[in-house]
């Protein structure tokens, strides 16, 4: 395994050693232990621990189909371990109650219309869907999410009521006046023209409409600082950050009127924490299963990836370099009266 993958910090060894033993462990002074079971199952080892613990109803259906062609493994296999840790449907933290809690008070009916930006594989606008009725559409860039969210949809039966469309966040035109509320969750921070879709955001929404916005934010000034430069090199990507302050600025740029900003950094810090511990139980077995080695090893690469990258992201916040952030508003302007 190469070793530049398993650089861990000692942000690892404060949050992610814990889960590893148990939540009421001590913790180890270093992190051989788990270098050497994470380096087993990259060389195609299973511990003795393999196969405790059931295997998420995700995993289940996933053993089942043929590994995708080569190209698309790589997408295709964190797309599994991202699942494993946060769900079926999901990519980020955040379940299904944790979604339904965030929009219980936005009054979504049947008869409303939804679009959720980023909708990855569509696990959070299934949960809207299911909890209101509401009819989304689900806009993602990724092809590989669009066609593995649309088949969930179609399996939920919600291939009418949750369709994914292809759009690109940084030259995208919104239909004007279309959406009752508009929801994006942990997509912001990798668009490079934030003030043109909040524009175009605003200008999607019917009077009254409102927009939900859920992203990760630097401390103000903080876009250089030493945990945002390792986020970036954890995430393989660079991103462009704004601090809370910029977003309310363009909140208001865009005349959209903020009424709630609420702090999700410590509910994010105990969904990492809590996604990793439920791996434990059964990742051995999501690779044991696979019959394709070239597959196999496709997903050990994703598990060392997803680890460091969520240990680094979890570091971070804890830190106070980055904070989650929900910006709740709405389109001021009254409906017509007819």
């Amino acid at each position: 395994m190469p070793e530049e993958t398993l650089k861990l910090t000692e942000g690892i060894k404060r949050k992610f050693q814990a889960w590893w033993q148990g939540s009421e462990s001590p913790l180890l002074d270093d992190l051989t232990g788990y270098k050497n079971k994470l380096s087993l199952w990259w060389n195609g080892g299973v511990s003795s621990s393999s196969g405790q613990g059931a295997a998420h109803p995700s995993q289940a259906r996933a053993r089942s189909v043929k590994a995708p062609p080569r190209q698309h493994q790589e997408i295709h296999a964190r797309g599994r371990i991202s699942q494993a840790l946060w769900g079926e449907g999901n990519l980020t933290p955040g379940p299904a109650d944790f979604i339904t809690g965030l929009t219980a008070r936005l009054g979504l009916t049947p008869e409303m219309s939804l679009l959720d930006m980023g909708a990855g594989l569509g696990g959070p606008a299934r949960a809207m869907c299911a909890a209101y009725g509401v009819w989304v559409t689900a806009y993602e860039a990724v092809p590989n999410h669009i066609k593995a969210g649309m088949e969930q949809s179609i399996m939920h039966g919600m291939g009418k009521k949750v369709p994914f469309t292809q759009f690109d966040p940084e030259t995208v035109e919104l239909p004007k006046r279309k959406f009752d509320c508009i929801f994006s969750k942990e997509m912001m921070h990798h668009v490079r023209s934030k003030k043109r879709l909040i524009a175009e955001i605003e200008g999607a929404l019917k009077p009254r409409g409102q927009f939900i916005l859920i992203n990760y934010v630097t401390a103000q000034n903080g876009a250089n600082s030493p945990g945002v430069v390792k986020w970036n090199e954890a995430d393989g990507q660079e991103s462009s950050f704004w601090s809370k302050e910029e977003y309310v600025a363009a909140f208001s740029e865009a005349k959209l009127d903020l009424r709630v900003t609420e702090n999700l950094t410590e509910q994010y810090i105990a969904f990492i924490a809590n996604g990793f511990r439920g791996l434990k139980k059964n990742m051995e077995k999501l690779i044991a299963d696979e019959s394709s080695p070239e597959y196999q090893a496709e997903l050990r690469r994703a598990l060392a990836f997803e680890t460091n990258r969520w240990a680094v992201r979890s570091e971070a916040l804890q830190a106070g370099d980055m904070s989650v952030i929900r910006f709740s508003g709405f389109n001021p302007l009254q409906p017509e009266i007819r």
